[in-house]
């Protein structure tokens, strides 16, 4: 049975958290980020903005780098928080893995030649962010969802991953730069 006062601790917790994620997505740039994260993780940041303004323009590549930061600032409020059920810290874990698979994959489809799989790692990504609906479903808006659609939808577009990942892609010199930082995230475990 729960008291009136129990009840009344997670309606104040569930506002609570309804705040932080306001507050969080309005401060989910990359100024404020900056003073927050660590340097390797800022930089990489600024490569995906590189990319995507080399890929979609500035206008875009702003607005998609906003996305990224405010899901990965709601994400971290709804774990700060312990909101989540266990089937929902289950896949935080699954995500988890599939992130770091495809920084591997990444990385390993740079660095050995002519391993580079467009439908697999296409794949990979998109899955990834059907692994991020499931887990916000309950408690992020449509908005939200929305903002994964379209960091998801660009990281997993084919032809964007081909100007990456082809010698004579267009964002070839980009992967250069972004692989070294991906690298030292995952030794470092900070992914």
């Amino acid at each position: 049975r729960v008291t009136m006062a129990e009840a009344g601790g997670g309606m104040s917790k569930t506002m609570g958290v309804r705040i932080q994620k306001k507050i969080a997505g309005k401060m989910a740039t990359k100024k404020t980020v900056k003073a927050i994260i660590d340097d390797d993780s800022y930089r990489l940041i600024d490569e995906v903005h590189s990319l995507a303004k080399a890929e979609c323009g500035g206008k875009e590549a702003d607005r998609l780098t906003k996305d990224l930061l405010k899901m990965v600032v709601k994400l971290g409020i709804l774990l700060k928080n312990e909101v989540f059920s266990k089937e929902e810290l289950a896949l935080t874990n699954k995500f988890r893995t599939k992130l770091h698979t495809i920084m591997m994959t990444v990385v390993s489809f740079h660095e050995v030649a002519f391993t580079y799989d467009r439908g697999y790692l296409s794949k990979c990504i998109a899955d990834s962010g059907d692994l991020i609906h499931d887990l916000v479903r309950r408690h992020l808006t449509e908005k939200s969802h929305k903002r994964v659609d379209h960091v998801f939808g660009f990281f997993s577009n084919g032809d964007m991953l081909d100007k990456l990942f082809q010698p004579d892609g267009a964002h070839s010199s980009r992967l250069a730069v972004i692989v070294p930082i991906l690298s030292k995230l995952l030794d470092e475990d900070k992914l």
